[in-house]
């Protein structure tokens, strides 16, 4: 954030899930940024730690919540968020990189089942997302897109209009749910959501997504499968 300029004005407020036994304390070299600080307990992932943050600072006409292993890539990094914003009528919500894009549930399930097998079970996941948006009271419409929750951009007016963010649970399956449930209950409103251009990470990256991470992942996986091979089963 210091490096690239943001070209808009900005605050910094991190929401730290370390509770009182952990509390964050902002290193001195920082200082320039003016950090604020919310030490709490450790519920509802990200999206617990961002509901209770802007919560707390009520007062902005527009939030760009980021996940701690976020960073800057180039300037204009807040600016390109707002123009887009501003400009682009119907947007609701933004981000770096959009999941499942028009792809409907039946679809997605099936190539989970497709890429993973039937019999690893993972596919299921895909139903259980479907109830806990239900459940909830929140329609799942007909396909799954959504806004991954590591980068998210909106205007404090639409986080009034849906309360924030839902938080319906602990487990990852519900924290899953809950990103997929953000995406949605902006869409039935009647609201666009969009990766912020057609290239996903393009001002602010993860670490999670980076080409040399996913290059190490590759390679950890070939490495079980190799594993796999060579050692034998036990009989059962």
């Amino acid at each position: 954030m210091e490096k690239y300029p943001a070209n808009e004005p900005f605050d910094v407020l991190i929401v730290c899930n370390g509770g009182d036994e952990k509390p964050l304390e902002v290193p001195a070299g920082f200082q320039g940024l003016r950090i604020e600080v919310i030490n709490r307990k450790n519920e509802g992932w990200n999206l617990g730690a961002w509901q209770a943050g802007w919560k707390e600072r009520p007062g902005y006409d527009y939030y760009l919540f980021l996940q701690a292993e976020c960073f800057i890539k180039e300037q204009d990094w807040l600016r390109r968020y707002v123009h887009r914003f501003q400009t682009d009528q119907g947007i609701g919500l933004l981000g770096e990189h959009i999941m499942w894009n028009a792809m409907t549930w039946d679809y997605i399930r099936k190539c989970t089942e497709l890429d993973l097998g039937a019999a690893s079970g993972v596919a299921n996941t895909i139903d259980k997302y479907q109830a806990n948006l239900s459940a909830f009271g929140v329609d799942p419409g007909d396909t799954g897109t959504h806004l991954v929750s590591i980068i998210l951009f909106t205007s404090r007016e639409i986080l009034e209009q849906v309360n924030g963010f839902p938080l319906m649970g602990e487990s990852y399956i519900e924290a899953v749910s809950c990103e997929i449930g953000l995406s949605k209950q902006i869409q039935n409103k009647g609201y666009r959501i969009s990766q912020l251009t057609d290239t996903a990470f393009w001002k602010i990256g993860h670490r999670q997504w980076t080409a040399s991470d996913r290059i190490k992942m590759k390679a950890v996986n070939a490495l079980k499968n190799s594993v796999r091979r060579i050692i034998p089963r036990r009989a059962s």
